[in-house]
């Protein structure tokens, strides 16, 4: 649009704003591209004497760690991020096709029979239908009210339990989920209670760090409320801080560019704050930022002087982008009659007339008649604004995106209400939850659009939207919220499972079981794993379930059904499109056969893993040659061949350069084998890379602990590196940092038995006891610590593979490289 506008301001549109980072919760999904004002005859905008600024592009994302030392098989991890990228492509691609296509007809409002009564109290497995009841019920009814106190208190004791895990973007995601549910002046009780205040602390901290004042006033108003008398006065001192901040950060700026500053922090507190009094001071700081943009255009216009470089950036911004910002504020609560309303009172109609015509054609029309059509259209504008599109060339719309996000949250919820089977509508509201902390409630949402559309390409979309949900659930550390996202999914499997669209949904029920699976056999729910995997190979037969399935059947002692289950594994499709999983089932089925005293043969599957990897060392895919390389890496070691698999391991880290991910699980192996090997040396280069790769504080916890066990069983003087890990790990009940006290010696090996409260913490626990009876002599009592690890439940554990090793060093060495092969 830019390329049509006149230059009368010259060189002063062209310095972008200064830009504070935000985090980001709206849904990162694009819709269609506004069609070019300029493409229809020149933009309206060019009568007013303005030239476009040139903002400059911003983004953020959220990292997840990873909350268990997991055993290297890298088949899940790519897994489970093929499905990650799947959901981030074709989830978008069709809400591309979809937005394109809302429905037109009569007005409907959805009469869905509700699956929870209005309670006081929602459990966390009653969570996602709540949620989807919520979304159903009329506003301002007592059942919206009801419902909605129940839903605030849970998900605010959800909020308060992710920051204490030390996920602050994913606890600052959860409050803002909750805080968006509510609209003005709706009931709030659900924000009040001990949890809620626990998270409002926790969030007003985040915030702080991000140097985001809007949402501090708001997340501090709102502790205001909830907390006691005494207790309000160190709340009240961070309010006039801000305030003091907010009238100092504005003296020496011009009119126009205050009034832009003042309107960021009171639009920012409105996103959280669903008060009159956040509400009107936005608006008001709003109207008075636009009319400011226009005297300065009129008088430009009369005097033709120029304005100051950063009073014309703000009041392009201001006039392009301000009555938007005006609607939304309303539209926050899906209130579509006072957006109109505040535009005719700002006197901005003209402006949105001129500069976005779609969007005001579509909130007049959704006030003239409330229909789902309508409604959808509208959807469809702000969800275009709240995601960043650099082939629209929309930099202006940067500092209020997340109000636009806000704004389109609200107005899908109001497009449920009416009409709960629109399929872009539940989709666009799934998004949305899902960066909201509240992933689980998905499957519920989509429910009846899948019900009304049983056709293979929404399926698609829907179950690669679960599955993404899951594994980002898993990423952050809470299993529990991917088995119970897992569990919303299930009536959505019933429906995709007619024989009409056998074969056709893609990932289809058999891949989200195995899915499942993957998760409970890496949290040590084997019976729970072997259940879900057993069904997904009887649905597909997946050469990553196969694999998983043998690793179970060779725990409990049945190699032979574990190698049936290998040789169906090596003939899967899967396997013969992926080299790198291919090399994990020979090389497990090289471990299994050696195991029942085959050692011939486990050698002569060895040597083709060994050929096979070699010759697909040259794919093209960085992310896939990392794993080749892995997985190389660990048959040269059981060759015996220790510098060649050190040459695969330094092969692995350059083909995946900056990936944190691929990173960790490299030098896992380099550490692991160093360990076992008693190489002190080699772990310790580990751990500098490690660090000098600035990977994630669990991860690096892990690879100290194993040094620093390495440096006691040596008897080796310590070389600083494990105790700056351990350091900069904060006191907390949790358990990495429980291993870190551990690996300082505040811990015994027993104590971390008896703090363990799951199946995977219980035998990483029996593992570290087993080093501290190492490291003091006593190799009886470690060896049956290490058999009662290796007997156990943590078939994924690093640990187990490193106790088998460990309990008997010659079991994997088949002797020495084949003498036909050329190493590289």
């Amino acid at each position: 649009m830019g390329a049509s506008r006149s230059s009368e301001w010259g060189a002063l549109g062209t310095l972008g704003r200064l830009k504070n980072p935000e985090y980001q919760t709206t849904p990162q999904a694009p819709q269609n591209p506004r069609t070019p004002v300029a493409a229809q005859g020149g933009h309206p905008a060019e009568r007013q004497g303005c030239t476009r600024p040139l903002g400059r592009g911003r983004g953020s994302s959220i990292h997840p760690g990873q909350h268990a030392r997991l055993r290297s098989k890298m088949i899940w991890p790519t897994f489970r991020a093929r499905w990650r990228v799947a959901a981030c492509t074709s989830v978008l691609a069709f809400m591309q096709l979809a937005c394109a296509a809302a429905p037109k007809g009569p007005p409907r409002v959805a009469q869905a029979e509700r699956a929870t009564p209005p309670s006081a109290a929602v459990s966390d497995d009653g969570f996602a239908a709540a949620v989807r009841d919520l979304l159903l019920s009329d506003p301002g009814s007592s059942e919206r009210a009801a419902r909605l106190t129940a839903i605030e208190t849970r998900q605010m004791a959800r909020a308060a339990t992710r920051f204490k895990s030390h996920s602050g973007e994913r606890g600052l995601a959860t409050v803002t989920g909750a805080l968006y549910l509510i609209h003005t002046g709706e009931p709030v009780q659900g924000v009040r209670g001990p949890a809620a205040v626990e998270a409002l602390a926790s969030a007003s901290r985040e915030l702080a760090l991000r140097g985001d004042e809007g949402r501090s006033v708001a997340v501090y108003d709102l502790l205001l409320d909830g907390l006691p008398q005494a207790q309000r006065p160190p709340i009240a001192a961070h309010l006039r801080a801000i305030a003091d901040w907010t009238r100092d950060a504005v003296v020496g700026e011009g009119a126009v560019a205050a009034a832009g500053t003042r309107e960021r922090v009171a639009v920012r507190r409105r996103l959280l704050e669903p008060s009159p009094a956040a509400l009107s001071d936005a608006v008001r700081v709003t109207a008075d930022w636009i009319q400011r943009a226009v005297v300065l255009r009129d008088d430009f216009r009369r005097t033709r002087v120029q304005p100051a470089r950063e009073e014309g950036a703000e009041a392009w911004r201001a006039m392009d982008v301000g009555p938007m910002v005006l609607a939304s504020l309303y539209l926050r609560d899906a209130d579509f009659s006072g957006a109109l309303t505040a535009l005719d009172q700002a006197q901005a109609h003209d402006l949105m007339t001129a500069e976005r015509p779609q969007f005001g054609a579509a909130l007049e029309a959704v006030v003239q008649e409330r229909s789902v059509a309508h409604c959808s259209d509208l959807l469809a504008q702000l969800r275009s604004m709240a995601v960043r599109d650099a082939s629209r060339g929309d930099d202006d719309l940067d500092d209020d995106r997340d109000l636009f996000g806000a704004a389109a949250f609200a107005v899908a919820g109001e497009c449920y209400r009416l009409d709960p089977t629109v399929p872009q509508v539940a989709m666009a509201l799934g998004i949305a939850l899902g960066e909201l902390g509240m992933a689980e409630a998905t499957g519920a949402v989509l429910l009846a659009a899948v019900r009304a559309h049983p056709d293979a390409g929404l399926g698609s979309e829907v179950l690669t939207l679960s599955l993404a949900s899951m594994a980002g659930e898993e990423d952050a550390g809470d299993a529990d919220a991917a088995r119970r996202t897992f569990q919303a999914a299930q009536p959505l499997l019933a429906v995709l499972g007619q024989k009409s669209l056998a074969g056709k949904v893609h990932p289809s029920a058999a891949r989200l079981r195995a899915a499942m699976g993957e998760i409970e056999l890496r949290e040590g729910r084997i019976d729970r794993a072997r259940a879900l995997l057993s069904q997904s190979a009887e649905e597909e037969r997946a050469g990553s379930v196969l694999l998983s399935l043998s690793r179970i059947d060779w725990r409990d002692g049945n190699p032979q059904v574990a190698l049936a289950h290998l040789r169906e594994a090596l003939a899967s499709d899967d396997a013969g499109r992926d080299p790198a999983l291919r090399g994990e089932i020979l090389l497990a089925t090289s471990e299994v056969t050696r195991d029942v005293g085959d050692a011939a043969a486990a050698r002569t599957q060895l040597a083709q893993a060994l050929r096979e990897l070699i010759a697909a060392r040259n794919v093209k895919s960085g992310d896939l040659r990392a794993r080749v390389e892995r997985v190389l890496a660990r048959v040269l070691d059981r060759f015996g061949a220790l510098q060649p698999a050190q040459r695969a391991l330094e092969r692995a880290y350059a083909a995946a350069p900056g990936d944190k991910r691929q990173a960790a699980q490299t030098i896992e192996i380099l550490i692991g084998q160093a360990f076992v090997r008693g190489d002190i040396v080699t772990a310790r280069e580990g751990l500098q890379r490690a660090l000098a790769a600035d990977l994630d504080g669990d991860d690096l916890v892990y690879f100290a602990l194993w040094v620093r066990l390495l440096e006691r069983q040596l008897h080796a003087a310590a070389d600083g590196s494990p105790d700056r890990v351990f350091a900069s790990t904060p006191e907390d009940p949790g358990w990495v940092a429980t291993l870190a006290r551990f690996g300082e010696g505040k811990l015994r090996g027993d104590d971390l038995v008896s703090r363990a409260t799951t199946p995977i913490q219980h035998y990483e626990a029996l593992f570290y006891a087993a080093m501290d009876h190492r490291a003091s002599g006593d190799k009886r009592g470690a060896d049956e610590l290490l058999r009662q690890v290796v007997a156990g439940t943590g078939v994924e554990l690093s640990e187990v593979t490193l106790a088998r090793d460990m309990l008997d060093p010659t079991h994997g060495q088949l002797g020495g490289l084949p003498p036909d092969v050329v190493i590289p």
